[in-house]
């Protein structure tokens, strides 16, 4: 298997200079021909109807609205699945701040050696509790496994096949929530088979502080939530049984 069993797309906006620099060295360190995703600027709220994006769902569901930088980057996401999409072969989807090596490669030409047992597989995320069901060996040192948990995050880096891209194309026409959560949060209930690599297949580089994505999410949040003591040991004994019961209940196919 070489390169040409898999597709790269990067999502970089033009004025994001430093991130598609620092994708052009890192992919031409490892050797890896890319192309960059058509990416769509903040989206003011005028603008809303003629992308699809559902305000009143997205009050009813987050208490809030997206903020422009959110809706942009549902849209370049959105992109990238429309060409993933049109291929015949699996699609590696980066974000600008995406960090690879050789091995990061070396899993996801195993990945595309194995389509038949996913729609999309996620070499970086945040929170993922890994279920002791349907665990498979990818690589020497890497396992495909099922989220255990349902609120997972992070785009930065992810595989999907034709097939996948085609179903969150099509369930992606009208949308309410940040591109992560559609993705991978939990929310959205889809007939989309979902991995994850373990451990983490890729990392983030220098430039993933730049991001005005979580700023403006902050802006707009309404619902505050009390944070809670995790170092009190009554909390810590809910904490393991609550991943213990996770670890060992059946995973649902889209996480």
């Amino acid at each position: 298997m070489d390169q040409d069993s898999f597709h790269v797309l990067a999502i970089a906006l033009p004025t994001e200079v430093e991130r598609r620099q620092h994708l052009a060295k890192m992919m031409d360190e490892l050797g890896i021909t890319y192309s960059l995703a058509e990416t769509s600027p903040p989206v003011a709220p005028e603008n809303w109807p003629d992308v699809g994006y559902d305000h009143d769902k997205s009050l009813n569901m987050l208490g809030r609205d997206l903020s422009p930088a959110e809706i942009g980057c549902f849209l370049s996401h959105r992109n990238a699945w429309r060409a993933a999409a049109a291929t015949d072969k699996p699609t590696l989807i980066l974000e600008g701040d995406a960090l690879l090596n050789s091995e990061s490669i070396s899993v996801c030409r195993a990945l595309a050696n194995r389509t038949a047992d996913w729609e999309l597989s996620m070499l970086y995320y945040s929170k993922c509790l890994p279920s002791v069901w349907l665990q498979r060996r990818l690589t020497e040192d890497h396992r495909l496994v099922k989220f255990a948990n349902r609120r997972t995050y992070c785009l930065a880096a992810y595989m999907v096949s034709p097939e996948g891209a085609k179903k969150l194309l099509t369930l992606s026409e009208h949308f309410y929530l940040p591109a992560d959560d559609f993705v991978c949060g939990g929310w959205v209930r889809k007939d989309l088979d979902m991995y994850a690599v373990t451990p983490k297949a890729a990392s983030l580089c220098v430039h993933a502080h730049q991001s005005t994505l979580e700023e403006g999410r902050q802006k707009r949040k309404q619902r505050q939530h009390k944070k809670k003591d995790n170092s009190r040991w009554l909390r810590r004994i809910e904490l393991f049984f609550r991943e213990l019961g996770q670890r060992y209940r059946p995973p649902r196919k889209s996480l």
